[in-house]
């Protein structure tokens, strides 16, 4: 925990969690934007800085010897890309947990997405956890857990929802990050 305040610190950035009394043991944390690699570094020493462990999906092609088993060590769950089971291994491994906070990229992907994957909705609506809105701001170097939203089942509405807390909130790279108009406004 101190290590990683330091190691934030002396790059300029800051962990925070502004949920702190209110955090749940089971939850799936949104990470945006996602324009860039440093986001995952970032993401990952300022969950360390607050005391908070959490999961992420991540290929399952990085999970070779012996970078895997770090993988695994760290919180990754591997992704079998075009399978359509990543959603049920993921409530499998809900079920097995007491704490399980579940960190998803909506977007996918460092590319501008105009449209955001819902496999982040379809777990907490499964499993009925709430979402947690997390940030990486490049603008004013925070990172962290920011506020909890409760998935009313609609995914267009609550994708809607959850990308007006991101508009004030600036990317690595703002030109690779897109919001629909409805937000930006």
């Amino acid at each position: 925990m101190i290590f990683s305040k330091l190691l934030l610190g002396l790059f300029g950035w800051k962990g925070v969690n502004e949920i702190e009394n209110e955090l749940p043991a089971k939850a799936v944390v949104i990470s945006a934007p996602h324009t860039s690699n440093w986001d995952f570094f970032i993401g990952f020493f300022s969950y360390r800085a607050i005391g908070v462990k959490a999961k992420f999906l991540i290929k399952e092609e990085a999970f070779f010897f012996p970078v895997g088993s770090l993988l695994r060590k760290l919180g990754g769950i591997p992704v079998r890309r075009g399978k359509n089971n990543v959603v049920l291994d993921v409530l499998k491994e809900i079920k097995l947990s007491d704490n399980f906070l579940l960190t998803i990229t909506p977007e996918g992907h460092r590319k501008k997405a105009k449209v955001w994957k819902s496999g982040y909705h379809r777990i907490a609506f499964k499993a009925n956890l709430p979402i947690i809105i997390g940030i990486v701001d490049y603008k004013n170097k925070v990172c962290g857990l920011h506020h909890v939203y409760n998935l009313t089942g609609d995914l267009k509405e609550d994708t809607l929802a959850i990308q007006r807390y991101y508009k004030d909130i600036e990317a690595r790279h703002p030109e690779k990050f897109y919001l629909p108009p409805e937000v930006r406004n």
